[in-house]
C-alpha cells in the first residue's frame, strides 16, 4: 500500500510539474516553477496577492510564499481529476 502511495504521488506530482512549466513558457509574468513533489510554487514578477484572493473566491485554496510566489500543496491523495480542476482555476485566475 505504501508502495502504491508513493507511485501515486511521483505520477500525479509529474504531472503538475509538466502542467507548471507549460504556464511558465506561455506567461512572461511566471518566472518559474519551484519546488519538488506535490510541494510546488510559480514565482512571477509581481505581487501575487491578488490571485491568491481571486482563487478563494472561486474556491481554490493557494497560499504564497513571499510577496510574489504562489504555493501548493495538494494533498498526496489528489486524483488526477481535481488536479485538472485546480490546474484550471488557476489559468482563469491568471487571466481574469
Amino acid at each position: 500500500e505504501e508502495t502504491q502511495m508513493l507511485d501515486h504521488v511521483q505520477d500525479v506530482s509529474e504531472y503538475l510539474i509538466t502542467k507548471l512549466d507549460e504556464l511558465v513558457e506561455k506567461y512572461d509574468f511566471i518566472k518559474e516553477r519551484r519546488g519538488l513533489g506535490l510541494m510546488l510554487g510559480l514565482e512571477f514578477d509581481h505581487p501575487v496577492k491578488p490571485y491568491i484572493q481571486k482563487a478563494l473566491d472561486k474556491g481554490l485554496v493557494l497560499i504564497t510564499a513571499g510577496t510574489n510566489v504562489i504555493r501548493m500543496l495538494p494533498p498526496f491523495i489528489i486524483e488526477l481529476v481535481y488536479l485538472l480542476k485546480l490546474l484550471m482555476k488557476l489559468i482563469v485566475n491568471l487571466y481574469f
